[in-house]
């Protein structure tokens, strides 16, 4: 008897100890059923694209007991990453649903709720919208190896967002590490939207997206837009929706689309501090960023290039607006239509050229607001066109680094105090502030038989203000005439000396 007693107890031990591995595969809503050993060797799945067969390796596998129909269990790493790529195996397993890369996604999604799904290398036709909530992480092996083809000429391929929630505000998530082919720049369709559904553009329904979904916190690392064919990637690479805000674009490139990003004027609770860090926005058949009319959008530009758009680079506005936008340490690089301006726009080391284009429209900047500010910078003009719009609003450039070949360069729509320091602002009432030869704004005069005449070097618009001082009779000295092209004074002494200033007096 004694000789059966151990192994009776191993037993025992060892049907306890499968307990725990059992629910924790019941908390992932998985139907119960045995677990087998776990396989040891890689399976392959082949999936087909547009350059043949790819086999990509399953980190997760796939077992099941032999029976046809039983449910399968994915044999993942502790706390590892669902894994929508087993969807296209011939034995699946039993939560993945419908019969392409978007539906499979979504099925992972359902199952993990909050954490990380993965999709691995590979080409994928994907016909349905994927719905990432705040609190996954979706990525691919890298933009060079996960890609994503989206071929209906409507719609969204990923919608980044969910709602409230019972404890409130979501992790922070992130979508990384695949590209996003779209069917056309000229379609109504969108690589990414963030946020509720607001209607506009290429919004998705509101029965995939209620407009009352959030997007906050929720990044964008290292995720290419792109395309098949000479039509071009999405009509908008990127767009914003309703309550969405503190969104980041990292090492991104959103190219070949119709518009490049997309956020209009002005949608519940969005466009507080949204960024696009260290990425380009090139080669979109339209503008590559465009800020809609409207209020309440802070949109950061940090180390981000802007390559050869066929519109405007950054628009911010077509009429009066309170939106503002920063570049700070940007690159520009386009042949005509670097930045229009009908809000605020700050820009710090900036890097603009080529503007072979300029003539066309015949400057490279229309600023039409009084609040864009560059500070330093260079900015290269190789056309024959000027920097500026000079039907614009007047702007301030602060120690700039200039070559502009144009008519009119900078001027006049310009306050422009250069790298040497001189202060030069055209078509201001103070034309020589910085004053290198006497009698120009103030001056030190004698009179000469009792009267003396100043004559402005330059005439004021209108009458100005007159100060005059007599040094050697105190109180000796009179205004007796002035006028818009200078003035005359009368002295008690027929030599006196007189201080004098003028300051200009707009109506």
């Amino acid at each position: 008897m004694k000789l059966f007693r151990l192994p009776s107890f191993c037993v025992a031990i060892s049907i306890f100890g499968m307990i725990p591995l059992l629910t924790g595969q019941q908390s992932r809503g998985v139907a119960e059923g045995p677990v087998p050993p776990p396989i040891a060797a890689a399976e392959k799945v082949s999936i087909a694209n547009a350059r043949g067969q790819n086999s990509e390796s399953i980190v997760d596998q796939t077992a099941s007991d032999g029976v046809p129909n039983r449910p399968y269990y994915p044999i993942r790493n502790i706390n590892g990453a669902m894994n929508a790529g087993l969807c296209g195996l011939s034995d699946r397993p039993a939560w993945c649903r419908g019969s392409e890369i978007g539906a499979w996604t979504n099925s992972a999604i359902a199952v993990i709720r909050c954490g990380e799904v993965y999709i691995p290398a590979g080409t994928y036709t994907q016909t349905t919208s994927i719905v990432k909530p705040r609190c996954v992480k979706l990525h691919g092996a890298s933009a060079d190896s996960t890609f994503l083809s989206w071929t209906p000429t409507h719609g969204v391929a990923i919608i980044m967002g969910d709602g409230m929630g019972a404890t409130g505000f979501a992790g922070e998530g992130a979508l990384e590490d695949l590209t996003l082919i779209g069917p056309g720049a000229s379609t109504k369709t969108c690589g990414i939207y963030l946020g509720g559904s607001d209607g506009t553009g290429c919004a998705p329904s509101t029965s995939i997206d209620p407009a009352t979904n959030l997007d906050d916190h929720d990044n964008i690392n290292r995720v290419r837009t792109s395309k098949l064919s000479s039509a071009g990637a999405f009509g908008v690479g990127v767009q914003w929706g309703n309550n969405a805000w503190s969104t980041t674009l990292f090492e991104s490139a959103i190219s070949f689309n119709g518009t490049g990003i997309y956020v209009p004027g002005t949608r519940p609770q969005t466009g507080e501090n949204l960024s696009v860090l260290s990425s380009v926005i090139g080669n979109n058949v339209g503008i590559g960023l465009e800020i809609a009319t409207g209020n309440n959008i802070n949109f950061n530009l940090v180390n981000t290039s802007f390559d050869y758009n066929g519109s405007w680079a950054v628009q911010n506005g077509t009429a009066p607006t309170q939106n503002a936008v920063s570049l700070v340490n940007c690159y520009i690089a386009q042949q005509s239509q670097w930045l229009q301006n009908y809000g605020y726009m700050n820009l710090t080391g900036v890097y603009a050229n080529d503007a072979a284009d300029s003539g066309v429209l015949g400057y490279l900047i229309d600023n039409e607001a009084a609040y864009f500010t560059a500070l330093g910078g260079q900015f290269f003009n190789n056309g024959t066109g000027a920097i500026l719009n000079p039907a614009g609003v007047p702007s301030t450039w602060i120690a700039p680094l200039i070559t502009s070949p144009g008519p009119s360069g900078f001027g006049p729509t310009m306050t422009y105090i250069d790298r040497l320091g001189d202060f030069v602002p055209s078509s201001l009432y103070l034309q020589h502030m910085n004053q290198n030869s006497a009698n120009q704004v103030a001056g030190t005069s004698t009179c000469s038989s009792g009267t003396q005449t100043i004559v402005f070097p330059g005439g004021f618009v209108s009458p100005p203000a007159v100060l005059v001082f007599d040094e050697t009779t105190k109180g000796g000295v009179s205004l007796t005439e002035k006028g818009n092209w200078g003035f005359v004074v009368s002295c008690t002494g027929a030599s006196d000396m007189f201080d004098w200033i003028v300051v200009g007096n707009p109506n």
